[in-house]
């Protein structure tokens, strides 16, 4: 039976919107970081006589605020408080830098504020170009299905699928510059959840959620090649087609029962 379109539109708007919350957080905890920085700067530019010390103990202050606004309130204000907070520090660790080019201040991180100052920059902007997604995705999203499907998305990392009956996970080489992106399946009725990590010393980072209709993944080995135990493949992952994909064939054969005797039949 075909899947509903409104249902799975429904829970692809759900999944994005947890993607952006828990993106949301991470830009929160990284104002909250900065804020720390800067108040330790600001100390030290005090205990060193520098009145400009009580600035960068302000700009740390207001930057903890705004890490712990943004991680708490889920409205598209938000998005314009944290960009111009980190804006504004960008600006200021610039000014720093004029400051110090001309003497009149030391700086007690040296050649990396200009780093932090670039970096702060680069995510304010980057946090500005966000504020009309986030502002459709909150309008569109059911709470309800929003809270189901940041469950699953919890389970679903934290899960062991090799020790699951019916959960799914294969990785795709993404080549030197992406590098291994892993991807987890999780049966939910007619649909598979699917999600995409960027596998990256031995931590898992979220960089996409989606739903796809079960009859909509299919999966073609490739080759007679073994990779520890694992075998080449390409998956059909609704409209996107993954190759370089390497996948146990235990994996394989929940996706394609052929699969294994696939596999078997190379050894």
């Amino acid at each position: 039976m075909a899947s509903d379109p409104q249902r799975v539109e429904r829970l692809c708007v759900a999944g994005s919107f947890c993607l952006f919350d828990k993106k949301l957080r991470s830009s929160g905890n990284s104002s909250i970081v900065w804020g720390l920085l800067n108040l330790v700067i600001g100390v030290a530019l005090i205990a060193g006589k520098s009145n400009w010390g009580a600035v960068s103990l302000l700009f740390g202050l207001a930057l903890v605020a705004a890490g712990i606004y943004e991680r708490t309130v889920r409205d598209p204000q938000v998005i314009i408080i944290s960009a111009a907070t980190m804006a504004v520090l960008a600006l200021w660790d610039f000014t720093l830098i004029g400051m110090a080019a001309m003497g009149k201040v030391h700086l007690i991180a040296g050649g990396r504020t200009l780093f932090w100052a670039i970096a702060q920059a680069w995510g304010a902007y980057a946090t500005w170009k966000t504020y009309s997604t986030y502002k459709t995705l909150l309008e569109k999203s059911d709470p309800l299905t929003v809270q189901q499907v940041r469950i699953y998305v919890d389970e679903l990392k934290k899960s062991k699928p090799e020790q699951s009956v019916d959960l799914i996970q294969f990785e795709v080489n993404a080549g030197f510059a992406q590098g291994t992106k892993r991807y987890r399946l999780k049966p939910v009725e007619d649909l598979y959840l699917a999600v995409r990590y960027k596998s990256q010393l031995g931590s898992l980072q979220l960089e996409e959620v989606n739903f796809v209709p079960r009859s909509e993944v299919t999966l073609s080995a490739e080759g007679e090649k073994w990779m520890s135990k694992k075998i080449k493949a390409s998956v059909q992952l609704g409209p996107l087609k993954l190759d370089k994909v390497t996948i146990t064939p235990a994996m394989a054969a929940r996706i394609n029962p052929t699969a294994r005797a696939i596999s078997i039949g190379h050894t």
